[in-house]
C-alpha cells in the first residue's frame, strides 16, 4: 500500500509545490487567529509534522536528490521563521521553531528510507 501510494505522488510534482505553499500560508496566519494550544510546545508538534509531511514528499518526488531536499528543507524552514520575523502583525522569529522542522525533515528521511526503500 505504501508503494503505490509512493508511486502515485511520485508522478505529481505538484503535490510538494502545494504542501510547500500551505506551509508558508500557515506560518504567515496572524498568531492571534490561531486557536491556543492544548499543551505547551504544541506548536512545536506541527511545525514538525508540517516538515515530515514535506520531506516525505519531497524525498518521494526526487529520490535521487536526498541531499539536497534535506538541505532545502531545513533552510526553508529557517527561511520562514526570518519571514516571520518581518510581518508586520504578530510573529516572531523562534529558533525552536527552526529546530522543530529541521526534526521533522530528519523524521521525514528516516521514515522514507526506512518504509519506502524496503
Amino acid at each position: 500500500m505504501l508503494q503505490s501510494a509512493a508511486r502515485f505522488i511520485a508522478q505529481r510534482q505538484w503535490i510538494i509545490w502545494t504542501w510547500s505553499f500551505l506551509i508558508l500560508v500557515a506560518c504567515t496566519w496572524p498568531g492571534k487567529d490561531i486557536p491556543a494550544a492544548p499543551v505547551v510546545g504544541f506548536d512545536k508538534i506541527v511545525h514538525s509534522g508540517l516538515f515530515t509531511v514535506w520531506a516525505i514528499l519531497a524525498l518521494i518526488i526526487y529520490p535521487k536528490k536526498s541531499r539536497l531536499v534535506v538541505g532545502l528543507g531545513m533552510a526553508y524552514g529557517l527561511g520562514l521563521e526570518f519571514y516571520q520575523q518581518l510581518l508586520p502583525f504578530d510573529r516572531t522569529f523562534d529558533w525552536w521553531d527552526a529546530v522543530a522542522d529541521a526534526v521533522g525533515v530528519g523524521i521525514g528521511y528516516l521514515f522514507t528510507n526506512l518504509a519506502l526503500k524496503n
